[in-house]
């Protein structure tokens, strides 16, 4: 998916969803756009597109945090691994 192919995308207005590099993108009104739930301006989509279809390896992982970040994933992944952590500190306390 293009930068290009994005834009005409958004430009049509479709209500059919777009697929960039495994997320999914739905147009919610004028200037909002959700990834994988996810609320973004049509700006900050842009450019997760971008990030997404970079050949740096860095700027994808950066993308899909701020995707985790946006639709709450992020939120849940560092909650699990808190509650993992105390679990681990609780059983070496009581050995």
């Amino acid at each position: 998916m293009s930068e290009e192919q994005f834009t005409e995308w958004v430009n049509r207005r479709s209500r059919f969803p777009l697929a960039v590099r495994g997320h999914s993108l739905v147009m919610k009104g004028d200037n909002m756009i959700l990834i994988d739930r996810g609320q973004f301006l049509y700006e900050e989509a842009l450019q997760i597109v971008r990030m997404l279809n970079s050949s740096n390896p860095v700027t994808q992982i950066n993308a899909n945090v701020r995707i985790w970040e946006r639709n709450g994933t992020f939120r849940l992944v560092a909650l699990g691994l808190t509650a993992l952590i105390l679990v681990v500190v609780l059983l070496l306390a009581t050995h």
